[in-house]
């Protein structure tokens, strides 16, 4: 292959394109690159027409880009491609098409994307309603790191959908969304506390400060 077509060699100057501010030069390689097949390229050429801060905003052309990454198997692009489908941003809106690269993007290993598919599979938009599904992609997307799914989660428990009804587990989940961020975690953390009584209360944080001790081990996993 030719050195100035050599996509690692197009990247590279990409790259250092971009750290001199030279966005233009950097574009121009980012093209040249996924014209030559590169995913990463691509990727980063949909996101700047995605979000249009160094160039018009085009989510058409976008989409465009993130399919070529993601039918590649970038992760982060199928997810900003399901996106796109799911809010109907530049393609036709398609919850089907948005739970298709959910999944791939789940798949791979986006957290967001666990969260979403988890979503689908809960409210039955773009997928049948599956709350035992809703929650294994729920529990997958909180030990990726997403505090949504541990609070959606802990939902179900709290409702019996998908899982067993438990209130102690309902309280652990809603207290790992807490330390995670999700800021109505505490809230029905303490809802639910009313149910318990003092030892289930005592036993349900316990088991929550186990999990949370073990979350980084987890996410080096």
């Amino acid at each position: 292959m030719n050195a100035s077509n050599d996509p690692r060699g197009l990247l590279e100057q990409a790259r250092a394109a971009w750290r001199d501010g030279d966005t233009a030069r950097a574009v121009d390689r980012w093209q040249q690159a996924a014209t030559a097949g590169d995913p990463l390229a691509a990727y980063n050429l949909g996101v700047l027409l995605d979000e249009g801060t160094h160039m018009p905003r085009d989510p058409a052309r976008a989409a465009i880009w993130y399919l070529q990454a993601a039918e590649a198997g970038w992760p982060d692009a199928a997810f900003n491609l399901a996106v796109l489908f799911e809010q109907g941003d530049g393609v036709e809106a398609s919850p089907n098409e948005a739970a298709r690269w959910f999944h791939a993007a789940a798949e791979g290993g986006n957290p967001q994307a666990m969260f979403n598919l988890g979503l689908k599979f809960d409210e039955g938009r773009g997928l049948p309603q599956d709350a035992e599904q809703a929650a294994q992609w729920y529990l997958l997307a909180a030990e990726a790191g997403e505090g949504r799914g541990a609070a959606n989660l802990a939902r179900l428990f709290a409702m019996g959908e998908g899982v067993e009804r438990s209130d102690v587990s309902a309280f652990k989940w809603y207290a790992i969304a807490a330390e995670m961020g999700v800021a109505s975690a505490a809230r029905y953390r303490e809802r639910v506390a009313r149910e318990l009584n003092a030892d289930e209360r005592l036993h349900a944080g316990e088991r929550a400060q186990e999990w949370l001790a073990e979350f980084p081990r987890r996410g080096d996993a």
